[in-house]
């Protein structure tokens, strides 16, 4: 009896024991508990104030983002001006396993109604990414208030636009489903001040278009007066860069009826095109398949991958666009590398290029800073399409010196006057400088030997035969002609 008291108040004591660890636990769980809803409660959402003289507020770093894995989420609302926070519960509109919100409060501390439009952009190339890049797309599938009326949709080709009125005094929640996780800029305009931007970005984009436009039409006119590789390629390079401005700034989808959705192909075959026709254009310009065999395997090789790129654009679009920006970046070194090793070889269309090539090395300089958003202003990317156009200006321009230029050369050398006379010079000091290219030039017979064929007595070959002994009698007291070679 004794050791079995004694084995109850064993068992008693451990038992006392676990109770008094879970007590323990239950403790904590419930201080850790309050602490998280006191750090919960500290950050509660606070209402924005927006000023009624203010045209743009910038909300991107003042919403909150959430991430679910169903399709609803709740939410406390900020206090209004009663100082209660309510709870609300959203669903979303478009199912799916998950779903990602955006979550901000504005307050209207005036005594008038306010409109503001919420803007948020489809695309922006601030902060875009290198390796796999955001190509824009529809950001916000519907907004729900706290109260009041639901946001109306404004119609946009560029951007998600919504209507918000705020009545006085009230302090508002809006709960946002987002399409994509990815909200890279939210603004609250004023509806004049985002008709006067809009107004103004059109007009400047316009001026772009119709300089692009200008000049691939110059360039592939060019083209069809001169044959040469030159100026297909450049011809292509400034269509490349004028399909990539109508994507950009939404003409795109206005000419061929193209749903929004879609641009991320479109941006991304451009993209490569854009690296595709510059790799063409260099190589047919500085001639490399005439220096060496492997520049034109390296140069095929590369080409091919870069027109693959446009095929892969169809099924991965980020994976396209990410390589065709490395590719640039890499053609802008390789490119620049060419062209000081051509020029102290004495290549003069290697030192026509310096000028273009080193805009082109700023302009990828700016576009990478920009994609990695070092660069966030909101008009950088306006100032990169400007670029763009400056580059293929002075590719036109260099090119165009070879197309005016070589064009009167061909013409002397088919007169008969103009044969006579290289004749006479010789070939040697023309072709000196153009040596890397023509390594050999069939020389023209020397006057005399010329001249043998004449007959003073026929009228067809008399008169030249006239005309050089003219030209003879009088210089022949200062030079020597050459003696004639067979």
């Amino acid at each position: 009896m004794r050791d079995c008291a004694a084995g109850h108040r064993h068992s008693n004591r451990w038992l006392g024991r676990w109770r008094g660890l879970t007590r323990q636990i239950a403790a904590a769980a419930m201080v850790w508990l309050a602490l998280l809803l006191g750090a919960g409660a500290a950050s509660a959402l606070e209402g924005i104030p927006v000023p009624p003289d203010t045209d743009a507020i910038d909300l991107t770093n003042l919403i909150e983002r959430a991430t679910r894995s169903n399709d609803r989420i709740q939410v406390s609302t900020a206090p209004g001006v009663d100082g209660l926070v309510r709870r609300i519960e959203v669903r979303a509109q478009e199912s799916g396993s998950s779903s990602s919100w955006a979550i901000f409060a504005l307050t209207n501390e005036t005594d008038e109604q306010i409109d503001r439009l919420l803007v948020a952009d489809f695309h922006r190339l601030v902060n875009s990414g290198v390796f796999w890049p955001d190509l824009g797309a529809s950001r916000i599938a519907a907004i729900t208030p706290s109260q009041g009326f639901r946001p109306e949709r404004q119609p946009s080709q560029s951007a998600d636009v919504f209507q918000i009125t705020l009545d006085p005094g009230d302090t508002v929640t809006f709960v946002a489903e987002l399409r994509v996780p990815t909200l890279p800029q939210l603004y609250l305009w004023k509806p004049d001040a985002y008709k006067d931007k809009l107004a103004s970005f059109t007009f400047y984009k316009g001026i772009l278009i119709g300089i692009a436009g200008m000049l691939a039409v110059l360039l592939t006119t060019v083209f069809v007066v001169r044959g040469t590789a030159m100026f297909p390629a450049a011809a292509c390079f400034a269509w490349a860069v004028l399909a990539y401005l109508a994507i950009d700034f939404g003409y795109w989808n206005q000419l061929f009826f193209v749903p929004a959705q879609a641009d991320q192909v479109y941006r991304a075959g451009a993209e490569a095109t854009l690296a595709a026709s510059l790799l063409i254009f260099l190589f047919a310009y500085l001639n490399l398949n005439r220096w060496h065999v492997r520049f034109s395997h390296a140069g095929a090789l590369w080409l091919l991958s870069l027109l693959a790129l446009v095929a892969l654009a169809i099924y991965q679009a980020p994976v396209a666009a990410g390589i065709a920006r490395i590719s640039l970046l890499a053609l802008g070194i390789v490119g620049f590398g060419l062209i000081v090793y051509l020029s102290f070889k004495g290549f003069d269309r290697a030192i026509m290029l310096i000028p273009t090539w080193l805009i082109f090395l700023v302009w990828l300089f700016g576009a990478a800073e920009t994609v990695t958003g070092h660069l966030a202003n909101d008009f950088v990317s306006q100032a990169l399409a400007a670029g763009l156009v400056m580059i293929v200006l002075l590719i036109a321009v260099t090119v165009s010196q070879h197309a005016f230029s070589g064009g009167a050369a061909m013409v002397v050398k088919e007169t008969d006057t103009g044969r006579r006379a290289l004749a006479l010079t010789g070939y040697d000091p023309l072709t000196r400088p153009f040596e890397p290219m023509m390594r050999a030039m069939p020389k023209v017979p020397a006057p005399r030997a010329y001249l043998d064929g004449l007959d003073i007595d026929d009228p067809a070959t008399g008169a030249r035969f006239i005309d050089y002994r003219r030209f003879h009698d009088t210089t022949e007291a200062s030079a020597t002609l050459p003696e004639a070679t067979a």
